[in-house]
């Protein structure tokens, strides 16, 4: 595909902005003036306008489908909104609703049109490009996906929602069926919004409603006499049916990732097949997906999340794609380098074998490599003032070099413990201070009845406990043997004789064991290259030709004073809830 002709077809694409943000942003539009033009009051004569509607519910279904899968399944979110506005237009007299929905649904309409006009032109363009006949080679079975244990998990929520309902309607049918009908006098509505009533009797009792009644104005209400905790306004009968839109919802979420997995199952077909391929490039990117560009390398087209057919090349390639993660800076430049080297075997020249439509699921044969496609090929997001990019490897740079160590003329008395930057002077009386104020913290605040701050302050704390821990307890000691590394988490006993290699880098000193890496970083500056002169010695002292042997764990101090910290504040937690106090 050429510069022009790939220009031609990404100018087809349907913005993302469109469906991503302003399809949601008119929903919120319209359900805000539904919601401000809705002012029919309750009724007896019509329990259904606060009371259990089960149209109104399932309807719910399709306008919040609208606005969950804008992001994930734009054209189905567009025809459930289309579908809510015809529910609307059929079952709603509120005339701001009516006018609302139906904008909203325009729209949607106006979406579904550009979308359907937009992959016809794609088609055609794609169609115009040449290609060339190739060969797929069969794929191995899919087995079971996660989007089958997704779907599943969905159908059981369904199924768990609509047995809740029907317990509850049960239940509430046995209060219903004891009922007396009362009338009691409303006394107004108390600081925390619930409707405070005054009844026959002269008790009150709080309620939560949806309509307004001003203090003074009598309200029928339903009273049992074997439970006088049960009261319900005649007009504001208990509403279960919004179990309804949960299992509604979750169905069709359900039957939607079985659709997305029935797709996939299709283009990993059991046997060899023939077709036509596309000349593009491709390109590993950030996102973890295959950047597709034209052929001559001038525009993107969009992305495809792939695997491989090998799987062992599949888990590497994985692992390749941390070195576009600008988080991994801890990672030791020899593996950033087999990183890049990785990525580097899949950037050129490839062919794209069915559709280039957005949504498609199209397969990319790379030489002797087939990557297939996890999930549909996607443009680029678009802004109104910005445009996706791919954000691979950055030309040629490498990774700055590792120096390897001469090995040391003398090695300090063993054990011998690393010498550190030291930590802040504050860590360990802040520490100190830490674990006695978390507790009581906790304490005060739950017996306060602020059981939000007091869980808040456990988690705080914790966190606080785990970073000042690190700087306080963190060692690195060599022994005549092994290599004691104490981390956040685990302290290490990595045996001499299993290191292959140790490095001097810019921030620490690495230790390669086969295809594991341990990062030695908070090491002073002018004393980088002393210890690991003093590594490499030990190294080549315990090459004896005996068998490696494997490192050993065990769980830090860090993470024991953590979990004593957590233990002590859950206790206070309890004794306050369950205490004398």
């Amino acid at each position: 595909m050429t510069e022009e002709l790939a220009a031609r077809w990404a100018g087809t694409v349907v913005p993302s902005w469109i469906y991503r943000w302003l399809l949601p942003l008119a929903w919120f539009g319209a359900i805000s003036a539904s919601l401000i033009t809705d002012v029919a009051p309750c009724s007896v004569d019509d329990p259904t306008i606060c009371g259990p509607d089960r149209t109104f519910s399932l309807a719910m279904t399709a306008c919040f489908a609208a606005l969950v899968l804008a992001w994930w399944q734009p054209t189905v979110a567009a025809v459930a909104g289309l579908l809510f506005m015809v529910l609307e237009l059929l079952y709603d007299d509120v005339t701001g609703a009516r006018i609302a929905w139906t904008a909203y649904g325009v729209l949607c309409a106006v979406l579904l049109t550009w979308a359907f006009m937009s992959r016809r032109r794609q088609r055609s363009l794609a169609a115009a490009a040449p290609r060339r006949p190739v060969q797929v080679p069969a794929a191995a079975s899919v087995g079971l996906t996660g989007r089958l244990l997704v779907a599943g998990a969905l159908v059981l929520v369904g199924a768990a929602a609509l047995g809740v309902m029907r317990w509850q309607d049960h239940r509430e049918q046995v209060h219903v069926g004891r009922a007396v009908e009362q009338t009691a006098v409303s006394n107004g509505v108390n600081s925390d919004g619930d409707l405070v009533l005054r009844l026959a009797g002269g008790q009150t009792h709080k309620i939560s409603v949806i309509g307004d009644y001003s203090a003074g104005t009598e309200v029928p209400i339903l009273v049992d006499p074997a439970d006088p905790q049960w009261i319900r306004l005649r007009a504001e009968l208990a509403d279960n049916t919004y179990w309804y839109t949960v299992a509604l919802g979750a169905g069709i979420l359900a039957l939607l990732f079985v659709l997305r997995d029935r797709r996939l199952r299709g283009t990993y077909l059991r046997t060899s097949w023939s077709g036509q391929g596309l000349p593009v490039r491709i390109e590993p990117d950030a996102s973890s997906a295959f950047a597709i560009r034209s052929a001559d390398n001038a525009v993107l087209l969009g992305f495809l999340d792939t695997r491989l057919d090998d799987e062992d090349s599949d888990v590497r390639l994985m692992d390749a794609f941390s070195a576009l993660d600008d988080d991994e800076d801890e990672v030791p430049a020899k593996l950033k380098r087999e990183w890049a080297k990785t990525l580097r075997r899949y950037r050129g020249e490839a062919l794209l074998v069915g559709d280039l439509v957005e949504g498609s699921w199209p397969t990319i044969l790379y030489g002797d490599q087939v990557l297939r496609p996890l999930s549909p090929f996607r443009a680029p997001r678009r802004l109104p003032w910005r445009t996706e990019k791919a954000e691979g490897l950055s030309g040629e740079v490498e990774p700055p070099a590792e120096r390897a160590p001469e090995p040391a003329q003398a090695v300090p008395t063993l054990p011998w413990q690393v010498p550190l930057e030291p930590a802040p002077w504050w860590t360990r009386p802040v520490l100190g201070v830490l674990l006695v104020a978390g507790p009581v913290a906790a304490g005060v605040l739950a017996s306060w009845d602020e059981w939000f701050g007091a869980f808040l302050a456990v988690v705080i704390g914790a966190q606080l406990v785990y970073w000042l821990g690190m700087q306080v307890f963190y060692r690195v000691i060599a022994t005549a043997t092994d290599l004691w590394i104490r981390g956040s988490l685990l302290e290490r006993r990595v045996p001499w004789r299993s290191f292959d290699a140790v490095e001097v880098e810019d921030d620490g000193v690495s230790l390669q064991t086969g295809d594991d890496y341990h990062q030695i970083g908070g090491i002073a500056k002018n004393e980088q290259a002393k210890v690991a002169a003093v590594f490499e010695t030990l190294r080549l002292r315990a090459r004896t030709g005996l068998p490696d042997q494997q490192a050993m764990r065990r769980p830090a101090p860090i993470l024991l004073v953590n979990a004593v910290f957590v233990a002590v504040c859950a206790l206070v937690l309890v004794l306050v809830r369950w205490g004398p106090f």
